[in-house]
C-alpha cells in the first residue's frame, strides 16, 4: 500500500522545478513574518527578498569559491 503514495510523492517532487521551490519558500517565509509586529514584520522580510535569479547568483558565486 505504502508504494503507490511513494509513486505520487515522488512524481510530485519531480515535476517542481527549483524556481518553484524557492517561491514555495520566500511565500511560507513571508507568511511567517506576518505574524510579527510590523517593525519586526518589515525586518523579517526584508531578509527574504532576492528574486530567484539573485539567489542563484549568490548561490553559484559561494559555490564557484
Amino acid at each position: 500500500m505504502k508504494t503507490p503514495s511513494l509513486i505520487m510523492l515522488v512524481a510530485t517532487v519531480a515535476g517542481c522545478t527549483t524556481k518553484d521551490i524557492y517561491s514555495n519558500l520566500q511565500y511560507n517565509h513571508a507568511r511567517s513574518c506576518d505574524r510579527l509586529k510590523s517593525t519586526q514584520s518589515d525586518d523579517c522580510r526584508s531578509q527574504y527578498n532576492d528574486s530567484f535569479e539573485d539567489y542563484t547568483q549568490k548561490r553559484e558565486g559561494t559555490l564557484a569559491k
